[in-house]
C-alpha cells in the first residue's frame, strides 16, 4: 500500500518492481537489475510488455552497378521474461542469477 496525498492506495508491489526488473534488463543497468532479482516479493517469471527494436538488412542487387545494402529498423511491442531479455542481450551474470533465483522458488 502506498500512501498517496493522504489516502491509503493500495499497489501491486509485485507486478511494478518486476515490470521495472524487465525495464532495467533492456536497459542494461545490471547493477539495479541484480538489486530486483535479489528483491524477495519479485516474480522473475513475471511476462511484461517492452518494446524492442530489430534490424532488418536487405541486399538490393543491381545488374550492372554497386549493390546496396538497406538496413531498417522496427520497434515493436511484446510480452517477454526477464530471462528472454537477459539472453537476448547476452547478460551472463543475470542469466545465472535469474536461473538460480527460478530453480530456488521451485523447491
Amino acid at each position: 500500500m502506498t500512501v498517496y496525498s493522504g489516502k491509503v492506495v493500495p499497489m501491486d508491489y509485485e507486478a511494478v518492481t518486476s515490470q521495472r526488473l524487465l525495464d532495467a534488463i533492456l536497459d542494461g543497468d545490471t547493477k539495479t537489475a541484480s538489486d530486483y532479482i535479489s528483491d524477495p516479493l519479485v516474480d522473475v517469471n513475471f511476462v511484461g510488455a517492452v518494446s524492442l527494436k530489430t534490424r532488418r538488412s536487405e541486399v538490393v542487387l543491381r545488374d550492372e552497378s554497386a549493390s546496396d545494402v538497406r538496413v531498417e529498423y522496427e520497434e515493436f511491442k511484446t510480452d517477454v521474461t526477464a530471462l528472454f531479455l537477459a539472453v537476448n542481450f547476452g547478460n551472463v551474470t543475470l542469466v545465472k542469477s535469474l536461473l538460480v533465483t527460478s530453480l530456488s522458488f521451485r523447491f
